[in-house]
């Protein structure tokens, strides 16, 4: 398992010395916080910066419209559109801003793979939460760490950019979970286009044996000019046409209506990536887009930590008591405060000012404002697991075992903005319902809970085509192969997960991070559809188009796991999170009692409360959450407009 662990960890002073020789000063700790400094040095550090005219102060500006908590993928649009409309707002962030005019590793889009891990210790230390699971029953106590972005942006500062509506049918599902037809599709879609900008990729800076995906047909009339820029990567793995040809073999056949509530089939990944220079776009966009218009009544505190929501007697929210540089303040809020922290800090942050499950509170010496239960309950999550081989095609993920390749690569970046490093390292996408054949592996009560709780368009299994060995995900950036061959993983998702976390407080402090346990696998269902999309990988990696790239048979886990009780173990050793922990304030009606907010986002039993987040959602639609947070909070932001103006 960690065959290559120790040989690049005693290499690292050397390579530090000969490639970054700055890190020697900075860096502390075990070995694989050494690599991580080390590969951000690589790439580049970020580097902080002020917001000039928008920089809050503390202690001078104080008496706000609005405050938003978390200036993250939701927070900065919902801030920057109320800021847009005319309103006094603050947006409050923990961590930083970092001059996204700046290459570093807080833009290079490659740079996504650092954080890819479940190690505590494999992350971009400047930018990330570093949130570690309690240890997991199910997959032989294992923690797993879930990265979240700390600074300005957010997780779109972190994950791996894919943008990608839901299905039809899951909208149908949400409408349906909160009462509230406005999230059906047609309702529901304007508010995706509001936010991305689409634009095609430059031909010129693809290989030439490498596929030209352009399709635009999805975006054709469906591009409002919003600030987050979408696309295609300019740079894409040879390797991903022969994945795109073993799919259609396969029976996945090309989709051109994912972005139109069809997922069933495959596409090139579309990404929140500027086809300009290629760089990550994040929510940092709005900020900047602000900028450009003459917002005035915007002010952003950065390295600002929300400590606890104020409430009067009457329990209206008033304002936000924050902590920074050793000092406490009071920010006020005339109007109301919106809560956009993530799904671990969301719920921590309610429960902290009061609201949340009774006992928790009382254990805690918090005193009830709202009895909620259902605060830091229901997470969702989506899980991965992947099989690699060895290939002959050229793949990104070899240039991290090599630095002075991957310094070519950056230089290559920095001179013609192309390369590997252009690249979000999962260069193609797909998703099914697992074929009849597979299904004979469900027990009868799985293929009933399954029917019974996912539309027939909700996708159990995604596959997404990533240029580097994966292996047990403890760090794969450590553990890519010093051979310098290429390697490919399809990652498996389950898209349909059955099992559900939560979210709790460890201490009523602020800085004590949240307890997170989300059960992963815990409902035998996902242990059945995992194995059963196991068998189905293997045959798509057998198919005539793959095989013709594939050399020997699978490097990893290898073709000695044959039984259903060998693949289990074998996922369950190696089973990481993608990132998407949802619905741990979810939405629904004031029947539901696990309900935490209303369909406007308005928190219950108190008043100026709102969360736009995540951990909004009621549930967790098929794919990648990105594209519904960012229309989530553009939604939101329209409906307190429209009820500011009276209903216009």
């Amino acid at each position: 398992m960690y065959t290559h662990y120790w040989a690049i960890s005693l290499l690292v002073p050397i390579l530090a010395y000969l490639y970054a020789p700055a890190i020697l000063d900075v860096v502390s700790g075990p070995p694989l916080s050494l690599v991580s400094n080390f590969y951000v040095s690589l790439l580049g550090r970020p580097q902080e910066a002020t917001l000039g005219a928008f920089q809050g102060v503390l202690g001078v500006d104080n008496d706000f419209d609005y405050i938003v908590v978390g200036g993250g993928t939701a927070g900065n649009p919902v801030g920057t559109r109320l800021a847009e409309a005319g309103f006094r707002v603050a947006i409050v962030e923990a961590g930083p801003y970092y001059d996204v005019t700046k290459d570093g590793v807080h833009n290079i889009p490659a740079a996504d793979v650092l954080n890819l891990a479940a190690h505590e210790k494999a992350k971009i230390p400047q930018m990330d939460w570093s949130f570690m699971t309690e240890p997991q029953e199910a997959i032989g106590q294992r923690k797993i760490h879930i990265s979240r972005g700390k600074c300005l942006g957010g997780t779109s500062t972190l994950n791996g950019m894919v943008y990608q509506r839901p299905s039809t049918q899951a909208y149908d599902q949400w409408a349906e979970a909160v009462g509230d037809d406005s999230y059906r599709q047609e309702s529901f879609e304007p508010f995706y286009k509001k936010s991305v900008n689409f634009t095609l990729p430059i031909h010129s800076k693809r290989l030439a044996n490498a596929s030209a995906p352009d399709d635009a047909s999805d975006f054709a009339s469906n591009n409002e000019g919003g600030p987050v820029q979408v696309g295609f990567s300019n740079w894409v793995s040879p390797w991903a046409t022969w994945v795109e040809k073993g799919l259609a073999s396969a029976g996945l056949a090309k989709t051109l209506g994912s972005d139109r509530g069809q997922l069933m089939g495959h596409h090139y990944t579309r990404t929140t990536i500027r086809a300009s220079d290629s760089t990550r776009s994040t929510s940092v966009e709005y900020i900047l887009a602000a900028m450009k218009k003459g917002i005035t009544t915007l002010k952003v505190f950065t390295n600002t930590q929300a400590t606890k929501i104020v409430l009067d007697e009457e329990k209206r929210v008033v304002g936000v008591k924050v902590w920074s540089k050793g000092a406490e303040y009071t920010l006020r809020a005339a109007k109301e405060v919106i809560v956009s922290a993530g799904a671990f800090h969301s719920p921590q942050l309610l429960m902290l000012s009061g609201m949340g499950p009774p006992a928790t509170l009382k254990q805690h010496g918090i005193a009830v404002e709202a009895a909620l239960p259902g605060v830091g309950q229901n997470m969702w999550d989506h899980v991965m697991f992947a099989p690699s081989w060895l290939i002959n095609t050229p793949a990104a993920g070899a240039a991290f075992s090599r630095p002075y390749k991957l310094r070519k690569y950056i230089k290559q970046f920095k001179a013609t903005r192309d390369g590997p490093l252009a690249t979000n390292n999962v260069e193609l996408i797909s998703w099914e319902k697992l074929p009849a054949k597979y299904r004979t592996r469900f027990s009868q009560q799985t293929a009933e809970k399954l029917a019974r709780q996912f539309a027939a368009d909700w996708p159990e299994t995604e596959y997404m085509a990533a240029a580097l060995h994966v292996g047990n995900f403890a760090f794969p950036v450590l553990q890519q192969p010093l051979n310098g061959k290429s390697y490919g993983s399809i990652l498996c998702g389950l898209n349909a997960p059955l099992s559900r976390g939560n979210v709790t407080l460890k201490s009523a402090s602020a800085f004590d991070m949240p307890v997170i346990n989300p059960n992963y696998l815990t409902d035998e269902a996902d242990q059945q559809v995992a194995v059963a999309t196991y068998h189905r990988v293997r045959d798509i990696w057998k198919t005539p188009e793959l095989q013709s790239i594939t050399i020997g048979g699978e490097y990893w886990p290898g073709d000695h796991v044959q039984t259903d009780e060998e693949m289990l173990d074998a996922i369950k050793k190696s089973l990481m999170t993608i990132w998407h922990p949802a619905c741990t304030c979810k939405m629904g009606s004031s029947k539901d009692p696990m309900a935490v907010v209303d369909s406007q986002a308005r928190v219950f039993g108190v008043q100026g409360l709102r969360v736009v987040d995540a951990s909004a959602f009621p549930i967790l639609p098929p794919g990648h959450p990105q594209a519904t947070v960012y229309a989530l909070a553009e939604k939101i932001a329209h409906e307190i407009i429209k009820a500011s103006r009276g209903g216009l």
